[in-house]
């Protein structure tokens, strides 16, 4: 007999993509090989969870998950999303406490998930071009205007919203962005400017509308 017939160990994923999440069966295992601390419990239940919620009378707002390389953001914000999406996850969930409190936004999302790559786009461009691409896979449509057409990202913003109720009336909409920093990194300060002025319209329009906003950031930034 050998060590291997004895102990048997599931191969550690260093690297976790965010976009795997969109395949029900890959988020599930995700979900599952989660390991939650209490500190992380206590993260997930006083900050995350009350930023999401969709609760009348709650200001939603929008997070940026910040950790070095590696600390396992993508692999948080994969899980977080999942259960935003797939109520029937949170079985999978490991931590009684967490699970009890995430069944407050458990399917209570249509989520769309966005990664940065090298690119000259705008941030907002970036956002909302891959917004409207995805939303229209949804049913939604909605064309976002050119910034030179438009006075008010958070006026579109509004207009995109009701178009989605209409469509998914009670759900709320979360996007959820990674590798935020390595795309701003590659930005001069006046375009960082903007960008950083369009990440505060998003963050204004969650606390009015059924929209919440993720983004995964180095601590580099």
């Amino acid at each position: 007999m050998k060590y291997r017939d004895l102990v048997q160990f599931e191969a550690v994923t260093e690297v976790i993509q965010l976009l795997k999440a969109n395949q029900k069966e890959s988020a599930a295992q995700l979900v599952e090989t989660y390991v939650i601390s209490d500190r992380m419990a206590d993260v997930i239940l006083r900050r995350i969870l009350p930023a999401l919620s969709l609760s009348e009378g709650n200001k939603g707002r929008g997070l940026f998950v910040v950790g070095n390389y590696g600390m396992g953001k993508s692999h948080l914000m994969a899980v977080i999303s999942a259960i935003c999406e797939h109520a029937d996850l949170l079985d999978n969930i490991k931590h009684q406490a967490v699970q009890e409190g995430l069944e407050d936004i458990a399917g209570k999302f249509i989520v769309i998930r966005q990664e940065t790559s090298a690119t000259k786009m705008s941030l907002r461009d970036v956002v909302l071009t891959d917004l409207e691409r995805q939303l229209a896979d949804l049913g939604v449509l909605y064309h976002f205007p050119s910034l030179q057409e438009t006075t008010s990202n958070k006026l579109l913003l509004s207009e995109m919203m009701e178009l989605f109720q209409e469509k998914y009336p009670g759900k709320g909409l979360l996007i959820v962005l990674d590798e935020l920093l390595d795309y701003l990194r590659a930005r001069d300060e006046k375009e960082i400017i903007l960008d950083l002025n369009f990440l505060r319209e998003i963050g204004e329009s969650c606390e009015t509308l059924p929209l919440r906003f993720i983004a995964g950031i180095q601590e580099a930034l």
